[in-house]
């Protein structure tokens, strides 16, 4: 398949008939991957991968080397685009666990989204493997780790400015770095800008501290909490310090992967919006 390749792995303290189970049983897959419908077993073998209450994965086994290698195409909610698959099982212990994801597209915000789920879920399968038994597991292995209310990492960024002096939270330069709009003050509106386009988010609470502070109630989910988000800065005679900090992501009525995917498109603009804040 012509593409762009995504290519992450992982060391695993373990050997590889172990973290070949994890990938083919339906019971320990659970744990890291998704609710396999049944074991994969043979080529051409046709399945689908719960990830969450709405994201499924229909997958179509293309190659299996017991022991070592696993491919097979993806298409997420079934349709397309299909991506192509392989997973790598290397060395004998401890070993390494490589996959390689083909795209269609090379769209750097679907590349980074793709590159960050295959990081999110080897580290539930780093987890799962320290937690789990040596022994056969039951169909119901695996659920407190896949659990879609695990916990979400806060966003927290900063960057250091070579601009004593400068007010960047000040009303008057603040939209010129952040992306927020609104027919009025405050602002209405926060963008994520990706692979869709700008999207617009409400800003259900604003709050601010002289220059020092910017807090807002971001509703990243209608209907759900709103987000916190507050922008402090911190000055020295020398240079700036802009720090972001963004939480409530737990608390969004999300499957864990969805969730996983929205929190890293916010990051992606947060660093974006900082790298900005340096230029203007």
């Amino acid at each position: 398949m012509k593409g762009f390749t995504v290519e992450h792995s992982v060391a695993l303290r373990s050997d590889a008939a172990t973290v070949w189970r994890m990938l083919v049983d339906a019971g320990r897959a659970r744990a890291w991957w998704g609710r396999l419908e049944s074991d994969i077993t043979h080529v051409a073998q046709e399945l689908t991968v719960a990830t969450g209450s709405s994201s499924v994965y229909r997958v179509w086994i293309e190659s299996v080397l017991p022991g070592r290698t696993l491919e097979f195409a993806s298409a997420y909610l079934g349709v397309g685009p299909v991506s192509s698959v392989r997973l790598d099982v290397l060395g004998s212990g401890p070993v390494r666990l490589r996959v390689t994801e083909t795209l269609e597209s090379a769209d750097p915000a679907t590349v980074y989204q793709v590159r960050r789920l295959w990081q999110h879920r080897f580290d539930r399968l780093a987890a799962a493997l320290t937690a789990a038994p040596a022994g056969p597991v039951d169909g119901t292995a695996g659920d407190a780790a896949a659990d879609d209310s695990a916990p979400i990492p806060d966003i927290s960024v900063r960057c250091t400015l070579d601009r004593p002096g400068w007010r960047p939270l000040h009303r008057s330069v603040l939209t010129e770095w952040l992306p927020l709009s609104g027919p009025a003050w405050p602002p209405r509106w926060f963008y994520v800008v990706d692979s869709a386009g700008p999207r617009p988010f409400p800003i259900i609470r604003w709050r601010t501290h002289f220059d020092d502070l910017v807090a807002l109630g971001i509703e990243a989910v209608r209907g759900c909490p709103p987000t916190e988000a507050e922008v402090a800065v911190t000055a020295t005679s020398a240079s700036l310090e802009l720090r972001v900090r963004h939480t409530g992501w737990s608390y969004l009525d999300l499957d864990a992967e969805t969730r996983e995917v929205l929190r890293d498109r916010f990051l992606a603009t947060w660093q974006h919006t900082l790298q900005r804040a340096a230029h203007v």
